[in-house]
């Protein structure tokens, strides 16, 4: 018999660690942000005023599927709305249950939801991969116990697919616009002395001198993430620094769980610009890029074009960029996806309904504005073959000395090596 525990105790986590664990391995498009650690650290910086449901569906003695929820207060111009949803937040581009039975768990879970007394006045699952695992199991969940089900996109998703291309092609694909900046950035850049560019390998956390590398936490941290009008830190309205600490707090575990990518860019042995991003098995999602206040602008158009070429020697596939801003992301995609969102708005709550209404209304000028962009036509290209590495760039399996001797104090433990890659 499949039955629903749930769990409003961020401690009592703890007593299904394993468990939990074990049905990430089998989960379709897992992340990081699907593992208790995640959920506790989120909960310790993001969870006051919020109510913690996770549901845990269970087969006889066996857990089967978890289905992490919280209520959540938002403002809205209509007042405040209690929102069932996902323990997210801008974190990420897609969520969902978890286990390898998402049809059964999602279905229970919602009839345990439908059955339980209602303390939120509005159910709204954002970051669905309809188009991909999800194959809209949620919206029939919703649907099997008479709830609306309403299916709309939440988030464009402008990715950089680098597994179906190389750079000459990709670069080629740039408005000539985006290439000249690409170009001017090298140029600077490469006139300011010896550049080098890092992407961290994270070792066994067994191994002998292993370091999540603290040491450029520590100089990360100072750094202006500022990019135009944009911050280019993920998760919402927080400050930067209450954004950092969380951060901070994750990278170990995520180290730990081999999700955790820091890629950094050295101008005469001084980092200069980096990002901080969490892979899967579709690519990496990068939460943060900064550059340091005195490093020149270009540093971060260089910083990403360095990331895309070494992901594409990788065959990686895909970076998303979306999460740091669209004014960044939206010159570096060839590629776009949709994370969707489905609600439910009880009929006795007319403050949930009204919600509906204002929503629907702003619908038609969404799929206008979605219209219109697809339609934009990219102007006529006159690229030259250039090679994929350029060789003012050192390729070495060393981290460059006065960086270690210089920033000693910052580490904790021997330093782990290095990929470096021009």
């Amino acid at each position: 018999m499949i039955t629903v525990a749930e769990i409003n105790d961020i401690d009592q986590l703890d007593n299904f660690r394993l468990a939990w664990h074990a049905l990430l391995g089998k989960t379709k498009g897992a992340t990081f942000a699907h593992s208790p650690e995640w959920l506790e650290h989120y909960w310790e910086h993001f969870g006051q005023g919020l109510k913690l449901r996770v549901l845990l569906i269970t087969l006889g003695n066996k857990v089967i599927g978890i289905v992490p929820l919280v209520v959540k207060p938002v403002t809205t111009k209509l007042g405040t709305i209690r929102v069932l949803t996902y323990p997210l937040d801008g974190w990420g581009a897609y969520y969902g249950q978890i286990g390898s039975n998402p049809a059964a768990t999602m279905v229970t879970a919602i009839r345990h939801i439908h059955g339980s007394k209602r303390d939120w006045d509005l159910i709204d699952l954002r970051y669905i991969d309809q188009d991909g695992h999800d194959h809209k199991r949620t919206a029939n969940a919703l649907r099997s116990v008479g709830f609306q089900g309403s299916e709309a996109i939440w988030k464009q998703l402008p990715l950089v697919n680098t597994q179906e291309t190389n750079w000459t092609s990709y670069l080629a694909s740039r408005s000539s616009e985006t290439q000249h900046i690409i170009k001017s950035a090298e140029q600077v850049i490469s006139a300011k002395g010896h550049v080098a560019f890092y992407r961290s390998q994270m070792e066994d956390p067994t191994a002998p001198g292993w370091n999540p590398r603290w040491d450029l936490w520590a100089h990360f941290e100072q750094m202006d993430f500022r990019f135009g009008n944009q911050t280019t830190i993920a998760g919402g309205d927080f400050s930067n620094q209450r954004k950092l600490a969380f951060l901070r707090e994750i990278h170990g575990p995520a180290v730990r769980a081999g999700r955790a990518r820091i890629d950094a860019l050295f101008i005469k042995n001084s980092l200069v610009a980096c990002a901080y991003g969490l892979q899967h098995a579709a690519g990496t999602d990068y939460l943060a890029l900064g550059r340091q206040e005195d490093a020149p602008r270009e540093s971060v158009t260089y910083l990403i074009t360095r990331m895309i070429q070494e992901s594409i020697h990788e065959q990686e596939h895909s970076l998303n960029l979306a999460l740091l801003g669209t004014e960044l992301a939206g010159i570096w995609k060839n590629e776009e996806r949709k994370s969707y969102r489905c609600s439910h708005f009880p009929i006795m709550v007319p403050r949930s309904q009204l919600f509906r209404i204002n929503r629907w209304i702003s619908q038609p000028a969404q799929k206008q504005k979605s219209s219109q962009a697809t339609t934009t036509r990219k102007p006529a290209l006159n690229v030259k073959n250039e090679t994929d590495q350029d060789a003012t760039i050192e390729i070495t399996s060393d981290a460059p000395q006065d960086w270690l001797s210089e920033n000693n104090k910052h580490s904790k433990g021997n330093r782990p090596g290095f990929r470096i890659v021009g």
